[in-house]
């Protein structure tokens, strides 16, 4: 990626521009605020690195104005700074800033920042490309509907945590629609799982779950900058500041998202979720053979401005299953105009308890086919499972 760093300290842009050629990146390197502002009007950059002090214009001046621009595509910036008061902080995010690094950086916080810009900055251009692409050929919305789904609604699992095993499953309806999930891993110790459905079909639609993604990860990397070193903002705390981004428009567009957002703590053996009037999850609990109904009790993204998100916590054992799914799976009609419904889908998964997270989706996937009588839906089907591993904690026990 293009990136412009602004800093009136030379051995601090040496260092900057040294790490940053190494990762891979172009670097254009500027000795002030004017000058960068200079080089920014004159060139397209992805990525801004700025110094907070500087003379003539300063970092935040300097973002201010990049944020002012109307270019096509989002330019992710990172303030350097000393400084570390909440009220610094306010500033710099009120003035646009996307991220903070400390100074004296550490050089492996800059990268790991990096990566969450140039993820920012990939989502964005991938819609961008959706979006022209769409303009140039309409009859082929459900062809490209279905790729932006895949690369921009469906998240991937770099890799399985251990104590823990996820399986995925989405079924692309005949027409586009607006299922998303995303997974966010925090080393060994924490996984969010984040699955919903943007309310309507079509590009609309789906270009919204990809918005609301999107927040979410800016929203995680923002928290996680003002949290304490080694502390993990809340589930509840992520959704109100994706609130608070999003819901004005979505009142606006007459628009909502159900979805619900978990978080499996490894350590504590729970899960902390915010449900926002998504369907409910089945938590199958390996000790009993039950299954259990988990909702919480607000409601959908976009729905009210006064909305207070409010977290519920579950304790959970190795062995337990939970299951999110789309209500694509429950109102798949056969041909008595029948739904699949909520209790065949709790029963198939009791009696199929047994099995690992890949298999019982696969299962459900056949018997909602069979149902149905149809290999496509009015609606996507969508599934995430998430079976609990026995951890060597667990055998000590």
């Amino acid at each position: 990626m293009k990136v412009l760093i602004a800093d009136d300290e030379a051995i601090s842009r040496r260092l900057l521009q040294g790490y940053l050629e190494r990762w891979g990146h172009e670097v254009v390197v500027a000795q002030n605020g004017a000058e960068a502002w200079d080089l920014f009007m004159a060139g397209e950059f992805s990525i801004v690195i700025s110094d907070w002090t500087m003379p003539e214009i300063d970092g935040v001046e300097l973002i201010r104005r990049i944020r002012a621009c109307q270019r096509p595509g989002y330019v992710y910036t990172i303030l350097l700074t000393a400084k570390s008061q909440k009220e610094d902080i306010v500033e710099g995010m009120e003035a646009g800033a996307d991220d903070f690094v400390t100074k004296p950086f550490d050089r492996d916080e800059l990268r790991v920042r990096l990566r969450a810009g140039q993820r920012v900055i990939e989502l964005e251009s991938a819609l961008l490309t959706s979006l022209e692409e769409l303009a140039q050929a309409r009859q082929r919305e459900v062809e490209i509907g279905a790729k932006i789904q895949q690369t921009l609604l469906l998240g991937q699992l770099s890799r399985q945590l251990p104590g823990m095993r996820v399986a995925t499953l989405t079924i692309p309806s005949q027409q586009i629609d607006g299922d998303f999930y995303d997974f966010f891993q925090h080393q060994d110790r924490c996984l969010d799982v984040v699955v919903g459905d943007v309310m309507g079909k079509g590009v609309p639609a789906a270009l919204l779950g990809a918005a609301i993604k999107s927040h979410f990860l800016r929203a995680l990397s923002h928290l996680i900058t003002l949290a304490k070193q080694g502390e993990l903002p809340e589930p509840e705390e992520i959704l109100t500041s994706v609130h608070a981004e999003v819901t004005r428009q979505f009142i606006g567009l007459e628009i909502f998202a159900t979805l619900c957002y978990a978080r499996f703590n490894l350590l504590r053996r729970r899960v902390d979720f915010v449900d926002c009037g998504h369907t409910k999850t089945i938590h199958l609990q390996c000790r009993t053979g039950a299954c259990v109904m988990l909702q919480g009790e607000n409601t959908p993204l976009g729905f009210s401005e006064r909305e207070i998100y409010r977290q519920v916590s579950v304790p959970f054992e190795a062995g337990d299953m939970f299951f999110f799914y789309s209500d694509g799976v429950t109102e798949a009609k056969n041909e008595a105009d029948e739904f699949f419904g909520v209790d065949r889908l709790v029963e198939l998964i009791r009696t199929n308890s047994q099995l690992e997270p890949e298999e019982l989706i696969d299962r459900v996937r056949t018997a909602v086919v069979a149902f149905s009588h149809a290999e496509t839906f009015a609606d996507d089907l969508t599934c995430v499972a998430v079976k609990m591993e026995s951890t060597e904690s667990d055998l000590a026990v």
